[in-house]
């Protein structure tokens, strides 16, 4: 939240930058890069409690014997801000995923926890919300927008009706309205999506939006509804078309969806010599593993690919991490290295690779080349929240198969195309076998049942559905409870014996990834329990990430037409990304925002 500072600590601040009290921390000889003017020049700062006092000569302070970190030789840039993402995404707790975010440089994140929302519901955002305001990661907690994404399209676990927000948007650490998602609502004006847009802005609240693919009047519409950013553009058009409306633009690199090189590169061609064509991208993660995390990185990532991939000068790429999502957020206290703001400093080797060195948040120094240097106390959750795989129908080995219209013969079916790295599905006819009045996969097809269970217990639901692009290689069945966004179980495969095991030790995990092959008739299986909420690990980060290296490695044997199966699988379900998914209630096509029958006519 935004700080604010009482009389005796503005006093008390005021002190320390004239030299009358002694600060808590120094950085000495460092290279501040100041994202306010874009110049770098070498400076020491003073730090206070949690604010910079002081930015420029701190010699006065020098030979007191205090706390001082000696910054020769590098670069001193704000702490980096995530302006969205979803931390059950990373598979960790928020506890967990502090411990490996913060030591990459990332300071503040701003948090959509509409996973946890539709499984739990609003106790489920308290929980998750208490958590994260023990850690010295900053948590922005928005209000999801929409539990469940599609209501006419699906059955959520639970519903968030406009009728509540108004006590969630005055609760202390709510802090906006998270992605509109439900973007056909805002430009239609269904009524229950415009009260909740009307209950945040008379709050004061930002509006944060998802608009895939959102151009002409349509656009025009939903930024005319106050939302205020996106993270969901297609093409560099589209793009430059949200710019010229004043929407700001989340450059995602994800695990999974990823458009910063794409977008970054084409506002670089198409508007380079525009007077300011970057004040209004930003940058994001949306859904980013722990493995990735881990071995690949958060927001020092994104700076590297702007920089070595993109080729934009260093200062503009830290402003896109930095200062441009802190006005964004109206945070003025943050995205810069100056006296008053909050002491978020990150220490760096250099403006080209941005190896994080130290790291301090809230005037804490918090990490050092890697690693945390505070002890995080570990986070007990109750029963309710671990116990959420609960399906009224458990299906058998015989009821993983897909009826059809006619005996015997041929059909066209609408089957869900699976794309590289996109959140977008391909919706495609492909004419079927039928024998006994059963789908049958043919060889050489690539086609695989896809299948859709209700884990929450509010109904029988099974629905099933034929997917194409996985290019399963024997026997296979790759199954989830993480399904954006009401994340019931989906099993996906060609073998009813492996689908049947894959769905029995889900529900003996609590919930989970798991992937289970045979091959001369024996049966592997690899399996990643995820039992808080069925979605996030109580393992350590490092734990978490081994298991999901190894099944990623089994994975590539087995799934050959697609890089990150479970990724994939998990965004099948979500009515609100084009252009075929599968909900509880049927195949829906997302174009025409309805659902439809499996076999086209």
């Amino acid at each position: 939240m935004q700080r604010k500072r009482d009389y005796e600590t503005i006093s008390r601040h005021v002190r320390t930058a004239m030299g009358f009290e002694d600060p808590d921390l120094l950085l000495v000889g460092g290279q501040v890069v100041n994202t306010l003017t874009g110049e770098i020049y070498e400076a020491d700062i003073a730090i206070k409690d949690d604010v910079i006092v002081r930015v420029g000569d701190v010699s006065d302070f020098l030979g007191k014997g205090l706390r001082q970190i000696d910054c020769s030789g590098t670069y001193l840039i704000p702490g980096l801000i995530d302006s969205h993402l979803h931390t059950e995404s990373s598979l960790l707790t928020p506890t967990h995923f502090t411990e490996v975010a913060l030591p990459r440089g990332t300071t503040t994140v701003v948090v959509d926890p509409h996973e946890i929302g539709n499984v739990l519901g609003i106790k489920g955002l308290k929980l998750y919300l208490e958590e994260t305001k023990k850690l010295p990661l900053e948590f922005l907690v928005e209000i999801p927008s929409c539990v469940p994404a599609a209501p006419t399209l699906e059955t959520g676990p639970n519903i968030i009706s406009s009728e509540e927000y108004p006590e969630l948007l005055k609760e202390e650490g709510f802090f906006a309205l998270a992605e509109m998602m439900n973007f056909p609502g805002v430009i239609y004006g269904d009524e229950e999506v415009i009260k909740k847009l009307a209950h945040a802005e008379a709050m004061g609240k930002i509006k944060e939006g998802h608009a895939p693919g959102l151009i002409g009047k349509e656009l025009q519409a939903y930024v005319t509804a106050g939302i205020s950013s996106d993270h969901e553009s297609f093409t560099v058009d589209e793009v430059i078309e949200k710019l010229r409306s004043g929407c700001k633009i989340q450059l995602r690199e994800g695990s999974f969806a990823r458009n910063l090189l794409e977008l970054a590169t084409g506002i670089k061609e198409k508007l380079g010599d525009a007077k300011n064509p970057w004040d209004q991208v930003i940058i994001c993660t949306d859904d980013k593993h722990a493995d990735d995390l881990l071995y690949v990185g958060h927001l020092d990532h994104s700076l590297r690919l702007l920089v070595q991939k993109v080729g934009l000068d260093p200062i503009t790429a830290i402003q896109i991490c930095t200062i441009n999502p802190a006005r964004h957020l109206k945070r003025e206290d943050l995205g810069a290295i100056a006296a008053g703001k909050t002491a978020n400093i990150v220490r760096v080797d250099n403006l080209h690779d941005f190896n994080v060195l130290d790291v301090i948040a809230q005037g804490r120094h918090v990490a050092s080349n890697g690693k945390l240097l505070l002890e995080l106390e570990e986070q007990e959750y109750p029963a309710w929240a671990l116990n959420t795989v609960n399906p009224k129908f458990i299906p058998t080995r015989e009821d993983f198969h897909i009826e059809a219209p006619i005996e015997n013969g041929y059909v066209n079916a609408h089957v869900i195309g699976v794309l590289e790295h996109s959140l977008v599905t391909d919706h495609l006819v492909e004419k079927v076998r039928i024998k006994n009045k059963r789908v049958v996969l043919e060889k050489g097809k690539d086609l695989a049942y896809y299948f859709l269970l209700d884990r929450h217990g509010k109904t029988d639901h099974f629905a099933k559905s034929l997917v194409k692009g996985f290019g399963f290689k024997g026997d296979v069945a790759v199954a989830s409870t993480v399904a954006h966004d009401s994340h019931q179980i989906l099993i996906t495969g060609n073998s009813p014996e492996c689908m049947e095991l894959a769905l029995k030790k889900l529900i003996e995990s609590n919930g989970g990834q798991i992937i289970v092959a045979k091959e001369n008739g024996v049966m592997e299986t690899h399996v990643l329990p995820l039992p808080y909420a069925g979605l996030m690990s109580l393992e350590k980060p490092e734990a978490v990430a081994r298991q999901m290296q190894k099944m990623k490695q089994f994975s590539e044997k087995v799934c050959t037409g697609i890089s990150e199966p479970f990724m994939s699988l998990s965004f099948m379900a979500l009515p609100v990304i084009p252009k075929l998914k599968l909900s509880d209630l049927g195949v829906v096509d997302v174009d025409k925002f309805e659902v439809i029958d499996l076999f086209a006519k």
